[in-house]
């Protein structure tokens, strides 16, 4: 099962971290001077992060009790539900690091156990080993790689969270080349090694300000981290070209979770229109831009104080946002530009001069309806837009860098691009999309996968006329792709078909009078005995979720839709086979099929998980690994984490 982490507020947001100690004020430290963490534990005091003794020292060399590192790396976590009741015989209620230990054992950072030693100095390793736990830091290297001469010293249960800390440039170790993770760790130790993490944001830097967002909003959050906005990814956090109009920009989104939450800070450039910024960023900004989950138009909401502007898109705590970053008193937010003066509106044009309506063409290019769907002979379908290359490589270089990370023990690493329904009619979209530079691009640049064509396995009759994706009865051609390069045969033949009527889709969600049609699930031994492990739905445990049909996202029938992280495990396999499918939604519909041929199959969609999480869940050793994606997805890669 997977280690369900409670819903927190951004953990290097919301950070307030005070120093076991007295209250010395900023930059009044008599024992600092010369010391070699000087000036970070100053910049510590300086943005009022930490704190010293009253004799106004800070006693930097001093080593921290397991009590006293317990209740620092609890002040700098967001609340939690803390555990019920203490299984260590040395924490009980009344005792001052009593509520700190529970905090951290409610919130997986601690394990338990008999015995705590709350008096006993804490190791290196051990402080790695918690602070690894609360900040979700992994490694992958082998200790023989990481450089230092102890490095053997570590014990096995910190090798992954010291690892993390070497890998990210956490740590450096000292001087003569050792790491030292038995001695104890000191206070000056503790500020260095959680200055890595970035947990201090300085007063009046969007990080702040985020942080005072997300601490105004009485809500269950899901944990989140923040991410500088760079010209590449404008589009997809703001809806915008580029950043020509804007100082800086950062976004936050959820690590591990399928839901559709965005809150974003825009700083404008000085004498940039905010009312116009705000307003291209409110109509161009896509609330679908997750593709497989989203928010109405009206759940996105467009603030601003000053030349900040405050973009939320949450179905349910856009206005709460909002209001929490109208509440603050931001002195450093800068004033409002003047208001431009209303430039002389055009005259609309005469009759004569009104462009002709597109549909009234005899040419046969395809338009969108009146709700923004292509139809073709009964099939709706989106547009996917034009080609944007540097998606393109964007997507290659997350393929080989995932490789090179965490996939050097894999069994075997594949790719295959799932097309949309509008690759069936291209030659007859007003913007047809490149699919051939598209495949020349990806080839050219994934050097770690092998390459599975699906083009030609399928037509357009072998998707959903109302829903994007496609029929799971129609996938023999993807099947026998697919098995020939990876080692199976599969025959949909021998599955058990079940007829799903009254079938309406996606593309007609919220929309009456919309056609419906039928659909086909299969199921054979191996699935019905299959067992689902969904870390979003860990109520639903069967490869099927019939209760979906009756939701505004039927197709989440097939592996209860949208999730971060989902296991399949067949009890009937004995093989040693195990699959792990990168992937977005076409998969729920196709892993079923595959359940018979592996032990286990792990889906992880990356759009809704963050990539450095991996090996805390995953182990990619032995596995095929397959990335199933659609061109939408690769298209823009920036939405992959």
């Amino acid at each position: 099962m997977y280690r369900k982490h409670h819903l927190i507020r951004p953990a290097a947001l919301a950070l307030s971290l005070v120093m076991l100690g007295g209250t010395l004020p900023a930059q009044a430290a008599s024992d600092l001077s010369g010391h070699w963490a000087e000036e970070t534990v100053n910049r510590w005091l300086d943005a009022g992060r930490i704190s010293g003794y009253p004799d106004d020292t800070f006693r930097p060399n001093q080593s921290m009790t397991r009590a006293e590192f317990a209740t620092l790396l609890a002040s700098v976590l967001p609340d939690g539900e803390p555990a019920a009741q203490s299984p260590f015989a040395d924490v009980t209620a009344g005792q001052w690091y009593y509520a700190p230990v529970m905090k951290l054992l409610g919130q997986g950072v601690v394990a338990s156990d008999t015995q705590f030693r709350p008096g006993a100095y804490i190791t290196r390793q051990d402080a790695m080993t918690m602070a690894a736990r609360a900040f979700q830091i992994a490694g992958q290297s082998p200790v023989s790689e990481w450089g230092f001469t102890d490095a053997s010293q570590v014990s096995d249960y910190a090798v992954s969270a010291v690892g993390g800390f070497i890998e990210n440039a956490y740590i450096s170790g000292y001087p003569d080349g050792t790491l030292r993770p038995l001695a104890q760790i000191t206070r000056a130790e503790c500020v260095q090694m959680l200055d890595g993490l970035d947990v201090v944001t300085l007063p009046g830097s969007l990080e702040d300000i985020m942080a005072q967002v997300y601490a105004g909003v009485d809500a269950e959050l899901p944990a989140v981290s923040n991410l500088r906005i760079t010209d590449d990814t404008a589009e997809y956090y703001l809806g915008l070209p580029n950043l020509n109009d804007v100082q800086e920009a950062v976004a936050s989104e959820a690590q591990i979770s399928a839901i559709a939450h965005s809150v974003c800070l825009v700083r404008a450039k000085d004498g940039v229109d905010v009312e116009a910024l705000m307003e291209t960023i409110r109509t161009s900004v896509n609330p679908n831009k997750w593709i497989c989950v989203g928010v109405d138009p009206e759940d996105v909401v467009v603030v601003n104080q000053g030349n900040l502007i405050l973009l939320a898109m949450d179905s349910e705590l856009s206005q709460q946002f909002a209001d929490s970053f109208l509440a603050l008193d931001l002195d450093e937010a800068g004033t409002q530009p003047e208001e431009p003066e209303t430039p002389d509106q055009p005259n609309p044009p005469s009759e004569e001069e009104t462009p002709e309506d597109p549909d009234s063409s005899e040419d046969t290019q395809l338009t969108p309806d009146e709700n923004g769907l292509l139809q073709v002979d009964g099939y709706y379908m989106d547009s996917i837009g034009e080609l944007r290359p540097d998606s393109i490589t964007r997507f290659a270089d997350k393929v080989d860098s995932l490789a090179a990370e965490y996939l050097q023990d894999a069994n075997g690493i594949y790719y295959a691009i799932v097309p949309s329904k509008s690759y069936f009619v291209n030659d007859r979209l007003a913007t047809p999309f490149d699919y051939q530079t598209m495949d020349s691009l990806l080839q050219e640049n994934i050097q770690s996968a092998q390459r599975i064509d699906l083009n030609g396995a399928l037509e357009l009759t072998d998707y959903c006329q109302t829903d994007p994706h496609w029929k799971q009865e129609n996938l023999q051609g993807v099947l026998d792709r697919l098995g020939e390069a990876m080692g199976f045969t599969a025959d949909l033949s021998t599955f058990t078909s079940h007829t799903v009527d009254n079938f309406t889709g996606q593309h007609g969600y919220g929309k009456d009078n919309f056609p419906s049609e039928t659909i086909h699930y299969l199921t054979n031994a191996a699935i019905d005995a299959a067992t689902v492990d969904n870390y979003q739905k860990p109520d639903v445990t069967t490869v099927y979720d019939p209760a979906a049909l009756d939701s505004d996202s039927p197709y989440d029938l097939f592996l209860s839709g949208p999730t971060p992280l989902l296991t399949i495990t067949n009890p009937l396999a004995d093989n040693g086979k195990n699959l792990v499918i990168f992937r977005d939604s076409f998969a729920c519909s196709l892993a079923p099929l595959l359940v018979e041929q592996y032990e286990t199959i792990t889906l992880v969609d990356i759009r809704y998980m963050t990539s450095s999480l991996l090996p805390e869940y995953i182990d990619f050793a032995g596995k095929d690994v397959l990335f199933l994606y659609n061109e939408q997805v690769i298209n823009h890669s920036e939405m992959l984490r």
